[in-house]
């Protein structure tokens, strides 16, 4: 079995390598730097017949192509222009005819066929694009009377984006074109514009007035020619606009240049703009701009509903998700009204009469004007939003306006709408803020997230380690909770936009959907993020001062993570925390002198870190006390003292105090004064000194130097000898064991020597009272008289041959202790290990045992 860990966790090093290896493969693949087969350039003929929307600098031009094998022919009848090449691959070389001017030119197709770039008079580098377009096809074009033709015209250069809002996908020069077919102008009254440019003066005319369309002849027996008046809206200027008849289809009459440059300096002056003003809708300065923000999508913030709506009476919680469905239903309904010409509707800024579109019993669509900020714009009104769905529950069966047709969109909402009505159109009545299919729908939805979430347990239990539930860990039983919690959040919150749930259920659904989602999510991100300080923790076998980062890091991020889920929480409950927030940028001063202490042990802590002084696990004296580190947070140190009591110290406190750490020492001082009585002899004394001596340097577990025994002095009621030196262990245990047997052994020596200790107090005393023992000093006086004739005396200090002799001579620990056989050398022969075996046997302990 102990080969299965090991197993494992080469597997686990090899999949990491794979892992690796395919991901720098993608990298540079991705990078293109592999040499992987590239597909053959071999090229088939491109297709060039259709319409295409080409471009040049300062113009362009619809180019229709017809190709017959490798022959192109191409027109574009804006510019009276034709074109004659040939297709070689993607490429299509050829002339250019207008008039008596041509040229040469080259195209490139793009590989997918819908664009290309070219060029022409490649010696003054003019390019020439395209883009193949399809829209054209879609617009009609009537001229069956003065109404219809003004219609196509107005149709064909809105959808172009001639006013800077299209609507519709590509064909812009194409439906430029189209709109230029329909105006009868003669080169002289043209001037020194072309085509294009005059049919954009004469749109940017008429754009300025606000027309009735009905109001328009519609009889194509009221002769060849007849006149209309289109006003301004809101002023006493208008332009007089003709229509004339040619070959039984209706013209406008294109006026001479300068008067049409004068009626649209007239019409802006009337208007209180600039003659170079650039019409920008995403203002809403009108119920024009409103509309064509609304139908077209153009706004500053990217966001059409928002702007367009007037959304005062909705929570902010549900705000953009009603916003986005109310803008789809006024476009549905708008939809079935009919195609929107902006030059019906009015134009005036300074108007503040609430324009009317359209009027029915279940609600109108009205734009008003509302005062912002930023000066008075104009929105959809809050009564238009309130009826809309009722609205287009009423107008749903008319048929969208054949204009839009091709363009209709179906979401998810109305798709899902539609599939209920086909499955019983009794699950759309309504059953009280919402329709039946709707209260269906959010019941199925509360079901799946509650029923996926026990499926998600279920497999999270399948790959958890096998344990009943009394022995499953803490992390698992949250991690439970929190999943069917987010599944049903997710759940919820997934079918809101589908369902298109009215405000008065959205709001609480989607507060209930977020709540349960962080409610959900805080606890595991919470346990998540001890997991990964554990994880980093057992990364070292002394952790310390990792420990210490560690700590910090996690406090850190778990309280990112409450303040995060905090504001998400306020945000989608619509609590105003914004005031709060801004309140702070006023009040900070207070604020941090308030929270003063709070960072100042939350910076302390830093400096713990950074300094290192003590470190998680370290044994030290602080303050006149003295523990073991056991953790280091935010706030403040936790220690464990000497009576297993925990002292918690706030950082501030703990940095600013003297620490002695015992965790960081090499080895421990032994020091210790041995007080001799007053009777001792000299040659006792010198006895003494030279056998602690001995002694020192004979342990194997006192360093030699510093290793010092002196006689130091004469107390008042002892002759003094001091010893100091260091024990080679920094561990405390171990060194209480060793000072023990250094002092018993001083005992010894003491004994030997016929010395005794001197006691702390004042006492009187005869010789006869403690005799000194004759035999033991005479002996000790005639060794010291040995080492006086020999001259061996060993004052002030043995010789360094003495040194050398003595030098781990001395058995540590000592014999008869219960360690001492340990420490002995093993034997290297037959007969040492032979002898050795029969002294065990024949030791005290040993005899009569089996």
């Amino acid at each position: 079995m102990s080969g299965v860990p090991v197993a494992s966790a080469r597997q686990d090093r090899l999949a990491l390598i794979l892992i690796r290896i395919v991901a720098l493969i993608a990298a540079l693949a991705l990078a293109g730097l592999l040499p992987f087969p590239q597909q053959s350039h071999a090229q088939e003929m491109a297709n060039w017949a259709g319409i295409w929307d080409t471009k040049w600098r300062g113009a362009g031009a619809e180019i229709t192509f017809e190709q017959t094998g490798a022959e192109v022919k191409g027109v574009y009848p804006l510019y009276n222009g034709r074109i004659e090449a040939k297709a070689e691959g993607r490429n299509l070389v050829g002339r250019w005819f207008e008039g008596d001017r041509q040229g040469a030119f080259v195209f490139v197709q793009s590989p997918d066929g819908e664009s290309f770039m070219g060029r022409f008079e490649s010696a003054t580098a003019e390019w020439w694009t395209g883009v193949r377009v399809s829209a054209v096809e879609d617009i009609g074009v009537d001229q069956t009377s003065p109404m219809t033709t003004m219609r196509s015209f107005l149709q064909t250069m809105n959808e172009s984006g001639a006013d800077n809002v299209p609507r519709a996908t590509g064909g812009g020069m194409g439906l430029a074109a189209r709109a230029a077919g329909l105006i009868d102008v003669t080169d002289a009254d043209r001037g020194d514009l072309n085509m294009p440019d005059y049919t954009k003066l004469l749109f940017n005319v008429i754009d300025n007035a606000t027309i009735r369309l009905w109001s328009l002849p519609r009889d194509a027996s009221t002769g060849d020619e007849v006149s209309a008046k289109l006003q301004q809206h809101d002023t006493d200027v208008s332009f007089e606009v003709t229509f004339r008849r040619r070959q039984g289809e209706w013209f406008i009459v294109g006026p001479p240049l300068g008067l049409l440059r004068a009626k649209l300096a007239e019409f802006q002056a009337a208007r209180g703009e600039a003659v170079d003003w650039v019409d920008d809708p995403a203002k809403l300065a009108s119920p024009r701009d409103t509309f064509k923000v609304l139908l077209s999508g153009v706004t500053e913030a990217g966001n059409t509903a928002q702007a367009a709506l007037n959304l005062r009476d909705y929570n902010p919680a549900v705000r953009a998700d009603e916003a986005f469905l109310l803008e789809r239903y006024l476009k549905k309904v708008i939809d079935r009204i009919g195609y929107v010409y902006w030059q019906e509707i009015p134009d005036d800024p300074k108007s503040n009469t609430p324009y009317t579109y359209f009027e029915h019993p279940s609600g109108n669509i009205v734009v008003g004007p509302v005062e912002t900020d930023k000066g008075k714009i104009w929105q959809f009104t809050p009564e238009t939003l309130a009826n809309i769905r009722t609205l287009y529950a009423d107008v749903e069966d008319v048929p969208v306006a054949p204009e839009f047709a091709a363009f209709a969109s179906n979401d998810p909402f109305f798709a899902t709408r539609g599939l209920a009505r086909e499955i019983s159109p009794g699950l759309l009545t309504r059953a009280g803020p919402m329709e039946r299919w709707q209260w269906w729908m959010l019941g199925l939805a509360v079901l799946a997230g509650i029923a996926f979430g026990f499926i998600a347990n279920a497999v999270i239990s399948f790959f958890a380690p096998s344990q009943n539930r009394s022995q499953r860990s803490a992390f698992l039983r949250v991690v439970e909770w929190a999943v069917r919690s987010i599944f049903l959040g997710l759940f919820l919150l997934v079918a809101l936009r589908p369902l298109g749930l009215p405000q008065v259920v959205a709001a609480p659904a989607k507060a209930a959907a977020w709540s349960l989602i962080v409610i959900g999510a805080v606890p595991v991100v919470w346990h998540l993020i001890g997991r990964i300080a554990e994880h980093y923790r057992r990364m070292w076998p002394a952790p310390g001062y990792h420990d210490t980062l560690i700590s910090l890091s996690t406090g850190v991020a778990r309280v990112a993570v409450l303040v995060i889920a905090f504001l998400l929480l306020a945000e989608v409950l619509a609590i105003p925390y914004e005031g709060v927030i801004a309140g702070l940028g006023i009040g900070g001063l207070a604020v941090a002198l308030a929270a003063q202490p709070t960072l100042q042990n939350f910076l302390s802590g830093l400096t713990l870190y950074a300094d290192r002084p003590v470190s998680v696990g370290d044994f030290c004296k602080f303050g006149g006390q003295s523990g073991t580190i056991e953790h280091i947070g935010m706030r403040s140190t936790r220690i464990r003292s000497l009576d297993r009591t925990v002292i918690s110290v706030p950082n501030s406190d703990f940095a600013g105090m003297q620490i002695e750490n015992y965790a960081h020492r090499d080895r421990t001082r032994f020091a210790t004064t041995l007080q001799l009585r007053y009777e001792t002899t000299p040659d006792q004394l010198r006895y003494t000194l030279a056998e602690l001596r001995k002694l020192l340097i004979a342990h194997p577990r006192v360093i030699d130097n510093p290793c010092h025994v002196r006689f130091v002095g004469f107390g008042p009621y002892s002759l003094d000898i001091e010893v100091s030196t260091y024990i080679m262990t920094a561990d405390g245990s171990e060194f209480l064991a060793i000072r023990e047997d250094i002092l018993l052994s001083i005992i010894n020596i003491m004994d030997d020597a016929g010395a005794q200790f001197a006691l702390p107090s004042q006492l009187e005393y005869s010789v006869a009272d403690l005799p000194v023992d004759e035999e033991k000093r005479i002996a000790a006086e005639k060794r010291v008289s040995d080492w006086r004739e020999a001259e061996n005396l060993p004052f002030p200090d043995f010789s360094q041959r003495d040194k050398l002799t003595f030098n781990n001579t001395r058995a540590y620990p000592p014999q008869g202790s219960a360690r001492y056989r340990e420490m002995e050398p093993a034997p290297t022969s037959a007969e040492a290990m032979a002898t050795r075996e029969k002294l065990g046997w024949s030791l005290p302990w040993k005899k009569g045992t089996a």
